[in-house]
């Protein structure tokens, strides 16, 4: 579908023809892209029951599969979308007339299809000599000449009242889609279908609009820069002799330029896939696509969004995004990748996005066919697809990409797990200082981020989605409490330096009487505007293995003074995710400190566990095959509970787990969650069962967690200081035994994380970074003395004990 212009790539069900979507449609035409996507142009709020209509269009079910995928698929399917679009042409403009909004936020906007039509046409024209070509000529001829006509639609008392259109109102203002216009013009020219007359009105709403463009000018590696230099190469390589084209140049370099070779700034799903498409298309016009796969930049983002590839066929959605958006965009950066690359599993990812989301029997959304006609250009039949094969891993690493995801493997009911610890980064300073300070944006990372560091963006297993993302927004520049941008939108530990009214249930002992006191909501404590707080983000470790998989990442809040640190362990078998975050106080204050998990259905719960679900994202149905179970072992000094909330544009539920007291410099608190998929035949209370807290000493020193899995005994211990060792600075090392070690359960250590498994008197255990580990009087392991001189202090000690990185090992025990 396209929206002024703009493709919308939402999976299609099969329909009954135009007629039957006219309904929809008339409510559609109030929303449009802009800087952040999908937002309201009408100046009234959305509506619970308009936002559903337009959710149910874009969230429809997936498309019948298709095995095979050839290049000629994507051409016909190019064709008769165009087709259908002319058919259906008089219809299609009346709806737009019809539902033509002159208080448009935007502005002008000119009926979508027609440009997506007539690109491919005139491409079709330019590469077959068949009786059809003359028709298909005189099609794009005819967008061309009309297009600039629908102005006359809008009041010239409302173009006055706008500073932008004091020369007049441009036929092609909206950045999204202006390349498309010239690109059509361009291969009429070169064919000779245009007369000297017809050739000068085009190219004076050529020069009109892009004269436009230069007035709302925004640069920086990010999309909406390189939609503009896209725009002004082609008007360059169109019109190269005119006047004004000397300045196109100039502004197509200096926007150009600065996304060449370059990281894009944007943390977001939905616009990283316009920037690589822009990206391509600007390197398709100056000729230079082999060049462009080249860097080594866009090989890294090939990499990148193929290991985020997720059982439901797409990238997960991440910041600015919605539930499977912008899938076509993916699908011709993977089949242009798949090509440059020689790379099968690019090409089998263009595969699984295309047999997913594509009717091949329904072409009917020309939006898409333009897209399409670009996969058959720049893809490729010679590759054959190869399913990857690399299961958990950093994605890519933790400077740029800032993710790591968990799986089992690539088949859709995979268990797939994403952390997204990406924070705003150094890169792109004089960019992102651009867009803070010329657009209003405070709610985002700059820019189309959200405040989702160390979140958990997206779980699935069975073909279940089981934890999901909070959405875009509901309307610009973010909706209530900077929905759907603000930390408590996300699954993620949420901080506040201040202590929050906790209440008590009957019968407890905090106030002078035993009756209930009703506590503070958990949102209404932490809902504010939405703005967001610049953090810093690190990696501390990552590190897979056959039995488990180990992830510890940092966020820092230099101003509020704090860190807070996520680890997960991702247990093979039985499968298991557990989550430790841990939270340090770099001050003296009171923080409250809530562990927030989002759900949409409550099934079952028990004492400190709830088995939860996805039935459905907007108007998207979900497989319902698995659960999760949410349980919090540990429950001292915390409260606990559901509230309801809003979110991804739907009713859903908050699960929380919340502590608040006072910290010193240093202090620590940590929580523990453990996340269970499961088939939904299966009782959750068993499950729940399993679960238990490990007994740490000295208790504030570290968390664990057991899972008891028949026979087999599971520990996971982790140390919630990681300085705590250091004990002395006038040698190295820094840190002993004595300093550092912590006791959970049976097992001594001093190292930073545990994994042990007993099984009657077998022990096998992973400890990582640690010097000693002991099972009650049994030393399994002990670092042998090494020479440590130079000491700082000028003392003649040489004898030292340094940390391995990790030990593995197996013990009988007594």
């Amino acid at each position: 579908m396209s929206f002024f212009g703009y493709s919308v790539d939402a999976p299609k069900r099969p329909r009954a023809g135009f007629p039957a979507k006219g309904a929809i449609l008339k409510k559609l035409w109030g929303y449009g892209w802009s800087h952040g996507g999908w937002v309201m142009i009408c100046r009234r709020r959305i509506g619970s029951i308009f936002l559903a209509s337009l959710l149910a269009l874009l969230l429809a079910g997936a498309a019948p599969s298709q095995e095979r995928v050839d290049q000629s698929d994507y051409l016909e399917y190019a064709r008769s979308s165009a087709d259908w679009t002319w058919a259906h042409l008089d219809e299609w403009v009346a709806q737009w007339k019809e539902g033509f909004d002159p208080e448009n936020v935007f502005g002008y906007r000119a009926p979508g299809r027609l440009l997506e039509m007539a690109v491919i046409y005139a491409t079709l024209c330019e590469w077959e000599d068949s009786p059809q070509s003359a028709a298909y000529a005189a099609r794009a001829k005819e967008v061309l000449l009309s297009y600039g006509g629908y102005r006359s639609y809008y009041p010239e008392s409302v173009a006055r009242q706008r500073p932008d259109y004091a020369d007049g109102v441009p036929a092609l203002p909206d950045f999204f889609t202006v390349m498309r216009y010239i690109r059509t013009y361009d291969t009429l020219k070169r064919l000779g279908k245009l007369s000297s007359d017809e050739a000068g009105e085009v190219e004076g709403v050529i020069v009109h609009s892009i004269d436009y463009l230069l007035r709302t000018a925004e640069w920086g590696t990010m999309n909406r820069t390189m939609l503009r230099a896209e725009s002004f190469a082609w008007a360059v390589r169109a019109i190269p002799g005119h006047p004004r084209s000397g300045i196109w140049e100039m502004q197509r370099k200096a926007l150009g330029d600065d996304n060449w070779g370059n990281w894009e700034i944007e943390d977001a799903t939905i616009y990283h896939g316009v920037w690589l498409y822009s990206l391509m298309g600007y390197a398709d016009c100056l000729g230079l696509t082999d060049e462009l796969f080249k860097t080594p930049e866009m090989y890294y983002y090939a990499q990148y969004f193929l290991n985020l590839i997720c059982p439901a066929d797409m990238v997960p959605d991440f910041g600015d995004a919605n539930w499977m958006t912008n899938w076509s965009h993916y699908l011709v950066f993977f089949e242009a990748a798949a090509k440059q690359y020689e790379n099968p599993q690019m090409k089998w990812a263009a595969l699984a996005i295309a047999r997913h989301f594509i009717d091949f029997n329904d072409p009917t959304n020309v939006g898409l066919g333009y897209f399409l006609m670009d996969c058959y250009r720049w893809g490729s039949d010679d590759l054959i697809p190869e399913k990857p094969l690399s299961l958990s891993r950093e994605v890519m690493e933790d400077v740029q990409g800032k993710k790591i995801v968990f799986r089992d493997g690539w088949e859709k009911a995979s268990t797939y797990l994403l952390l997204n610890y990406r924070d705003e980064g150094d890169g792109g300073l004089n960019f992102r200082d651009y867009l803070r300070d010329a657009i209003p944006v405070e709610e985002e990372k700059m820019t189309h981020g959200h405040a989702d560091e160390n979140s958990l963006v997206m779980l699935m297993s069975g073909g279940s989605v089981l934890l999901h993302d909070g959405g875009y927004r509901d309307y610009m520049p973010s909706g209530p409490f900077g929905a759907y941008r603000q930390d408590y939108f996300h699954n993620r530990l949420c901080v506040r330096p201040e202590k929050i009214w906790m209440g008590q249930e009957e019968g407890e002992w905090r106030y002078s009487h035993r009756d209930a006191v009703p506590g503070q909501s958990i949102l209404e404590f932490l809902h504010n505007a939405g703005s967001y707080r610049i953090v810093r983000t690190q990696k501390v470790d990552f590190i897979s293995l056959p039995e488990f998989d180990y992830s510890r990442t940092r966020l820092i809040d230099d101003k509020m003074g704090y860190e807070w640190d996520r680890i997960i362990t991702y247990i093979k078998d039985p499968e298991v995710f557990v989550v430790f975050d841990i939270f340090k106080s770099r001050i003296e204050e009171y923080f409250t400190l809530a562990n927030l998990w989002h759900t949409r259905v409550i099934h079952d719960q028990g004492e400190n566990w709830y088995d939860t679900g996805y039935d459905k994202i907007g108007g998207n149905e979900l497989d319902e095959s698995h659960r999760l179970l949410i349980a919090f072992p540990t429950t001292h000094f915390r409260l606990q509970g559901t509230e309801s909330e809003r979110r991804h544009y739907q009713d859903e539920t908050l699960i929380h787990q919340t502590t608040a007291h006072h910290f010193e410099l240093g202090g620590t608190d940590a929580f523990v969650t453990v996340l269970m998929p499961h088939p939904a035949d299966v009782s959750p209370g068993p499950l729940a069962g399993m679960i238990r807290p490990a007994v740490v000493i000295p208790e504030t020193a570290g968390a664990g967690v057991i899972l008891q899995a028949g026979p087999v005994e599971i520990t996971i211990g982790i140390k919630q200081d990681l300085r705590m060792d250091m004990c002395r600075d006038f040698r190295r090392p820094r840190y002993t035994f004595e300093s550092g070690k912590i006791q959970y359960g049976d097992l001594i250590t001093n190292g930073d994380f545990v994994f042990a498994s007993k099984k009657g008197k077998e022990l096998t255990y992973t400890i990582v970074n640690m010097t000693k580990a002991i099972y009650k009087e049994q030393v399994l392991f002990e670092a042998k003395p090494s020479y440590f001189g130079l000491a700082f202090d000028a003392s003649p000690e040489t004898k030292g004990v340094g940390k391995v990185r990790y030990w593995r090992g197996t013990a009988a025990i007594r």
